[in-house]
C-alpha cells in the first residue's frame, strides 16, 4: 500500500508539471531577474516564487539549498492542473527557514547589565538570513541546540539563554557577550514557512526553524485535495500568539495545521522533530468541516503533542467525517524543548483533544505506535470528561 501511494503522489507531481507545462526552478546561486524556467535560470527568492509563480505550476526547489522566508503556494487550476511544490538536484532535501542567522562577531551585542546583552534584528547588518521585521522569537538554535525559554520582559531574564524580543530588539541572558560564547546562533522568528491552498502537491521538501507554523492552510478559506508527503518539519513553534491579554501569554506553533474547513488532505511519511505545539492538527470554528483527511506513516521525535483536534460552533452537521491518524510512530511525544518550556505541561500527550462542539465525529486513531510517553496518552479538554463518541482508538501499540 505504501508503495502504491508513492507511486500514486509521483504520478501527480508528475501531472501536475507536465499538463500545465509550467515549471520554475529556485536556486541559492540563482537570479530573480531570470525567468526560472531551468536550473540554469533559476530564481533565487522566495518573495519572488511568492510574486511570480503562477497557479497550477511545478516549483522546485534545489537540493542541499536553504532558503528564507515564508513561501505562499497559489491554488491549483484544478484537479488535473495542481500546484506542485518539490525539489530538484543531488543532495538532501531543500530546506525553508525563517531563522536570523546572528553574525558571529561581538561588536553587533551591546551589553545593558552584567548578564542582560541585546542586538538589534532591525538591522540587516547584524545578521543573514530571513528579511522580516518580526521580532517575537519562538527560540534560540545555538551551537544547534534549541534554547527554549522565552520571557516576555528583558527584566526578567534570570538564566543562561533565557531570550525575549522587545521593540525590534533581541535580548538574552549571558554571562559574557553572545557571540564569545556561540560560534552559531540562530533566531527562529515568528513567520510560517509554506503556506498552502487547494490543489497543492508538496513533497521532498524540510521546513526547519521558524517560530510559528511549519505548514499551514484554511482559517478562512476552503482547503481541498491536498497531498503532502516525504518532508521533514523540524524545530517549529514558540513564538508568542497576539490578541491576548498581556496577563494571558500564549505560545504556539504547529508542524501541519488545518485551520477551518478542509476535504481530501492526505499527509504521509512525513517527519517530525522538535515542535512546539502539535505534528498535525485539525482545528477551528468551521462551516463545512473536515472530511477525509489522513495523516498516516509518519515519524514524530520529541515533540510536545502529536495529533490534535478541536472545534467550536460548528453547525449542526459540520465536524469531521471520514478522518483519520494511521500507521503513525511517536517517540518521546510528551517530551522535547517545547514541553518542558511550555507552562502547562499537562497537555504535552501524543493525542489532544481540546473542546469538540460538534454532533459530527467520524476520526479513527488506528495502527500507530506510541513510544516513552512522559505524560501518558491522552489530554481530553472541554466538554465532558470523556473520549467523545465517534473518536474511535483501537489497535495501537503503546510501549
Amino acid at each position: 500500500m505504501r508503495k502504491l501511494c508513492g507511486a500514486v503522489l509521483a504520478a501527480f507531481c508528475a501531472l501536475g508539471a507536465e499538463a500545465g507545462g509550467e515549471v520554475r526552478y529556485l536556486a541559492a546561486s540563482g537570479d530573480d531577474a531570470a525567468d526560472g524556467k531551468t536550473p540554469a535560470t533559476a530564481w533565487r527568492t522566495i518573495e519572488h516564487a511568492n510574486d511570480a509563480l503562477p497557479g497550477g505550476a511545478t516549483l522546485r526547489l534545489k537540493c542541499g539549498d536553504t532558503f528564507y522566508g515564508g513561501l505562499a503556494l497559489p491554488p491549483g487550476l484544478d484537479a488535473k492542473h495542481p500546484t506542485v511544490l518539490t525539489s530538484w538536484g543531488e543532495g538532501p532535501k531543500p530546506v525553508i527557514s525563517a531563522t536570523k542567522n546572528l553574525k558571529p562577531d561581538p561588536s553587533v551585542w551591546q551589553n545593558l547589565t552584567h548578564c542582560c546583552w541585546r542586538i538589534n534584528l532591525a538591522n540587516p547588518s547584524n545578521f543573514t538570513g530571513i528579511a522580516t521585521d518580526d521580532c517575537n522569537p519562538g527560540f534560540l538554535l545555538v551551537d544547534g541546540e534549541v534554547k527554549g525559554w522565552k520571557r516576555f520582559c528583558h527584566a526578567d531574564l534570570v538564566t543562561p539563554w533565557d531570550f525575549c524580543g522587545e521593540d525590534g530588539w533581541l535580548y538574552v541572558h549571558a554571562e559574557r557577550n553572545p557571540a564569545t560564547i556561540a560560534k552559531d546562533i540562530r533566531v527562529a522568528l515568528r513567520v510560517s514557512c509554506v503556506k498552502f491552498g487547494s490543489h497543492n502537491v508538496i513533497s521532498n521538501v524540510a521546513v526547519r526553524g521558524t517560530g510559528a507554523h511549519g505548514m499551514n492552510a484554511g482559517w478562512g478559506c476552503d482547503v481541498a485535495h491536498v497531498r503532502i508527503a516525504d518532508c521533514e518539519l523540524e524545530n517549529i513553534g514558540g513564538s508568542e500568539l497576539k490578541g491576548y491579554s498581556p496577563d494571558l501569554r500564549i505560545r504556539f506553533g504547529n508542524g501541519i495545521e488545518l485551520g477551518g474547513d478542509a476535504e481530501d488532505v492526505i499527509v504521509e511519511r512525513c517527519s517530525f522533530l522538535g515542535v512546539y505545539d502539535v505534528c498535525f492538527t485539525m482545528q477551528g470554528y468551521p462551516k463545512k468541516g473536515w472530511s477525509d483527511v489522513c495523516c498516516r506513516n509518519c515519524t514524530m521525535t520529541d515533540c510536545t503533542q502529536a495529533f490534535e483536534v478541536w472545534c467550536q460552533r460548528a453547525p449542526k452537521g459540520v465536524g469531521f467525517k471520514r478522518c483519520s491518524f494511521t500507521g503513525n510512530r511517536t517517540l518521546r511525544v510528551g517530551g522535547g524543548w517545547g514541553a518542558l518550556v511550555r507552562p502547562k505541561r499537562e497537555v504535552a500527550t501524543p493525542l489532544l483533544i481540546y473542546r469538540m462542539d460538534t454532533d459530527t465525529i467520524d476520526i479513527k486513531v488506528t495502527g500507530n505506535t506510541f513510544e516513552n510517553m512522559p505524560r501518558g496518552l491522552i489530554f481530553n479538554r472541554g466538554g465532558v470528561n470523556k473520549i467523545p463518541n465517534g473518536y474511535r482508538i483501537y489497535d495501537n501499540i503503546v510501549k
